[in-house]
């Protein structure tokens, strides 16, 4: 673990915890402000915060932690590894590399920053403040958008039109409202939510009622087809989990409530269950996409197999995803199409990274839980959150991501 000069006890959580993981949040790729947004200014500007905070981490590290091999380190040189042959044996020496390689440094040196409890803390009450805030502003959208004529009107890379509110992003086109918060879509902003509920079901001694309370509202207000789906499963999991302190009669009749009630809403409101299911994929942008998920998978595994070592590199994929698109469809597909994180990283950088990938979602679910049974329906919640929404340079993904390589320790509240 990095040794942070002068770092406050494991109890305390300063202003810093909360600003590096706002940053972690809001200024992400994720955000339809420095992520989609066709205004480059909030592209460089994100640049240029995350390499204040990269020194400013480094800084105050000590930077030991840069030869003492831990599972995390060490899986971090691999990826490294794993990035230099596809660049040398692709012959292409895009970009996207070094940014891919620094969100990962940039993980690692932030877990390690936090204990593990303040890292679920800090995490906890930034969603739930988001979550609370789009909650709000979903209630005020649904009843009439001309409320938000006021507030700055920008475009995503995908031309579609909405309010930017700052603390949130309201679609002003679209049929019907769905809450994205601050995300650039709502089903990257339902995968937040579901780490969320993770966290608070399976890595807190004691449940926080009213913070799940909101993420399951924020949750239904996303209308996202996967969000019901590995809400449930989560739900269903801990209904096994062991742990003597969750798995008290009340706590589990707890979610067998909000099971059942969320089953029934849906079911009794033909309006929302076509919104839900009847959809499959759709978003405020348009239609098309549930033809896109399954390319996501099809397309890109395709391309993994044929170039199953080192992948086809950043710089071709998209040409090759267009191709092998066109050869399953009859037509090609813009890589913008692509919503797969899983696939798409083994299509690009071949079978090492991809095994690190899942190597790395496996370990996640290995914390949650002592029963395999839980550790199973985690992982297979993980593989469906990121085959949902493409999260190769999301700062917030590595960083998960590397937290579930860090060793569990006790987490008391």
């Amino acid at each position: 673990m990095i040794n942070i000069k002068n770092k406050e006890s494991d109890d305390q959580t300063n202003w810093m915890h909360y600003l590096i993981f706002f940053i972690v949040i809001f200024v992400s790729d994720d955000t339809f402000n420095f992520g989609t947004n066709e205004n480059l200014v909030y592209i460089a500007v994100k640049y240029l915060i995350y390499l204040l905070l990269t020194v400013y981490l480094l800084t105050i590290s000590n930077l030991k932690f840069l030869t003492i091999l831990t599972k995390s380190s060490l899986v971090f040189y691999f990826i490294v590894f794993s990035v230099f042959i596809t660049v040398f044996l692709n012959f292409d020496f895009s970009g996207g590399y070094v940014y891919q390689i620094w969100l990962f440094f940039l993980a690692l040196i932030i877990v390690n920053f936090y204990s593990y409890k303040n890292f679920i803390d800090v995490y906890l009450k930034l969603i739930y403040i988001l979550s609370f805030i789009s909650l709000i502003i979903f209630v005020i959208a649904s009843i009439s958008l001309s409320f938000f004529e006021i507030f700055p009107v920008q475009y995503n890379s995908a031309g579609a039109t909405m309010y930017n509110l700052g603390v949130a992003i309201v679609f002003a086109d679209g049929s019907y409202v769905r809450n994205t918060s601050i995300f650039r879509e709502p089903g990257v902003f339902m995968i937040y939510l579901n780490i969320a509920i993770l966290f608070e079901l399976f890595f807190k001694s004691e449940i926080n009622k009213k913070y799940l309370f909101v993420f399951i509202l924020a949750l239904f207000s996303t209308f996202s087809t996967a969000a019901f789906i590995t809400v449930g499963i989560i739900f269903i999991s801990f209904l096994f989990t062991n742990n003597k302190s969750k798995a008290s009669i009340k706590n589990k009749s707890l979610i067998v409530a909000l099971l059942s009630i969320g089953f029934i809403v849906v079911l009794l409101s033909g309006e929302l269950y076509s919104m839900i299911f009847e959809k499959m994929g759709k978003d405020n942008i348009g239609d098309g996409s549930s033809l896109a998920r399954a390319m996501s998978v099809l397309a890109n595994f395709n391309i993994f197999l044929d170039n199953i070592f080192f992948g086809v590199g950043i710089k071709n994929y998209p040409l090759f995803f267009e191709k092998y698109t066109r050869a399953l469809i009859g037509f090609g597909l813009d890589v913008g199409n692509n919503t797969n994180t899983i696939t798409t990283i083994l299509a690009v950088y071949g079978f090492l990274f991809g095994f690190l990938f899942i190597y790395m979602l496996i370990s996640f679910a290995k914390k949650t839980s002592n029963s395999i049974i839980v550790r199973t329906f985690i992982f297979l919640v993980l593989i469906m959150l990121y085959s949902n929404e493409e999260l190769r340079y999301s700062l917030m993904s590595a960083t998960f991501l590397m937290w579930g390589l860090l060793s569990r320790k006790k987490v008391e509240n």
